[in-house]
C-alpha cells in the first residue's frame, strides 16, 4: 500500500486496523541474478520524507479482512458471495444484474470492480453492439507481455531478513520483488513472454509456501469506463497495470474516492429525488475524466518499471544498473513525482483528521472534524 492508496482508508477510519496487520517498507536492496548489487533504491524514505508515511506490505486476505471488519453490521447482509454475473439488463429507473444460478438483483447502479477479466465490462460492450453504440470497447482490451509466479511463505523461511526488508533481483528476461511482513513474506517472480499477446532461493521458498499462483500481468487501460448513466468500472476492470510499482491497486482505491465524489454531488444536486440516468451519466463521465490522464501515466511507468528490471534492452539495462543507482537522481525524480500523489481526491463528504503529515502539503486536505 502507497501513501495515496493509505490515506484514503485511513479516511475511512481503518488506519488502526490496517497499521495492524501491516509492515513499513523501507530501502530496496536490488541485486542481479549473480547476487551481484545493482543499486540500493531510497523511493520509499522519499516517500515517508515528503508525505508522512512509508508504503506498508500486507496480505490481500488481511486487506479484504479489514475492509469486512469496517462495514457496520447491518450492512453486511447485502452481501453477496459465489455469485457470478451472466446478464445485465439497463431498464429506465434502474439495473438489474442476473446470476448464472438463476438468482437476480436490481438497483440504481453497477459498479464493476470485478478485475482484469470483468465480466461487468463484457456486459457493458454487448449492450453498447446492441445499441449499435459508437462507445466500444475492445473485446480483449489489455496487452499481455509477462507473466507472474507468486509465492508467500512463513517469514520464518528468510530469518536472515526482517519485517519492512524489500530485496529485488533484475536482469535478462526475468526479476523479482520479495516483500517480508510479520509473518509472511511474498515473492513474485516476473518473467516476459516470447512474445506479447492478447520463484532465500526460488526452490525453497516454493517448498515452504503457504499459497501461490501463476498469473498473466495484463497491461492497458480501457477507453470508455461506463455506460448508459447505469454501469461504471473502477480499478482493474478500467485499467491494469504490471505490479512493479505497486501502484494498480491504490489507483483503484483512488477511483473508489473519486466515483463516490461524483456519485454524491449527483445525489445531492437531485434534491432529494433518485439521480437520473442523465445525471449519472454526467457523474460518471466526470469520475473518468478526473482519473484516465493519471491512470494512463501511472500504466506506462509500471510497464516501464518491470521492463527495466528484467533488462528488455542494452539502454535499459544500462539505466537500471548505471543510471538509477545514483542517489541524488532518486532524490530528483522522487520529487518530481511528488505533485501528482500530493493531488491525490479525499472523499469530499467524510470528516476525518490527517494522519498523514510531511515536508508536502496536500492539495486536498481532509474535511475537518468538528470541534467540541
Amino acid at each position: 500500500m502507497l501513501p495515496n492508496g493509505m490515506r484514503a482508508l485511513y479516511q475511512l477510519g481503518l488506519g488502526d486496523a490496517l497499521d495492524a496487520v501491516s509492515s513499513p517498507l523501507s530501502g530496496i536492496e536490488c541485486i542481479d541474478h549473480q547476487g551481484k548489487p545493482v543499486s540500493d533504491l531510497q523511493w520509499f524514505f522519499h516517500l515517508k520524507e515528503k508525505f508522512g508515511a512509508f508504503p506498508r506490505v500486507l496480505s490481500r486476505h488481511d486487506l479484504t479482512r479489514v475492509l469486512y471488519e469496517g462495514i457496520p453490521t447491518h450492512a453486511r447482509s447485502h452481501i453477496y458471495t459465489n455469485k457470478k454475473v451472466s446478464n445485465i439488463t439497463v431498464e429506465e429507473d434502474r439495473t438489474i444484474v442476473s446470476c448464472a444460478d438463476g438468482t437476480s438483483y436490481s438497483g440504481s447502479i453497477v459498479i464493476g470492480a470485478d478485475g482484469a477479466h470483468s465480466s461487468v465490462r463484457q456486459q457493458m460492450r454487448i449492450l453498447g453492439l446492441n445499441a449499435g453504440s459508437p462507445e466500444i470497447n475492445e473485446e480483449q482490451p489489455f496487452l499481455t507481455t509477462y507473466r507472474c509466479l507468486w509465492l508467500r511463505i512463513p517469514t520464518s523461511l528468510c530469518q536472515d531478513l526482517k519485517p519492512g526488508a524489500t530485496v529485488e533481483t533484475h536482469g535478462p528476461g526475468a526479476a523479482t520483488q520479495f516483500f517480508v511482513g510479520e509473518e509472511t513474506a511474498v515473492i513474485g517472480l516476473y518473467e516476459t513472454l516470447d512474445a506479447p499477446t492478447r520463484g532465500l532461493d526460488l526452490k525453497k521458498a516454493h517448498e515452504g509456501r503457504v499459497q501461490s499462483g501463476l498469473v498473466s500481468l495484463e497491461e492497458g487501460v480501457v477507453e470508455h469506463w461506463s455506460w448508459g448513466g447505469r454501469i461504471v468500472l473502477v480499478g482493474d476492470a478500467a485499467h491494469k497495470f504490471t505490479p512493479s510499482t505497486g501502484a494498480g491497486c491504490n489507483n483503484g482505491i483512488l477511483d473508489i474516492v473519486s466515483l463516490a465524489n461524483e456519485i454524491h454531488k449527483a445525489v445531492e444536486s437531485a434534491g432529494g429525488a433518485e439521480p437520473s440516468k442523465a445525471l449519472l451519466d454526467s457523474a460518471f463521465k466526470a469520475y473518468q475524466d478526473s482519473r484516465y490522464a493519471t491512470v494512463t501515466a501511472g500504466c506506462g511507468r509500471s510497464g516501464q518499471a518491470t521492463a527495466m528490471a528484467t533488462w528488455q534492452t542494452r539502454t535499459l539495462a544500462f539505466v537500471d544498473r548505471h543510471v538509477l543507482s545514483v542517489h541524488a537522481l532518486q532524490k530528483f525524480l522522487a520529487s518530481r513525482g511528488s505533485p501528482e500523489t500530493a493531488n491525490m481526491q479525499v472523499f469530499d463528504y467524510i470528516n476525518a483528521e490527517e494522519r498523514m503529515i510531511g515536508k508536502v502539503p496536500w492539495v486536498n486536505p481532509m474535511p475537518a472534524v468538528a470541534k467540541v
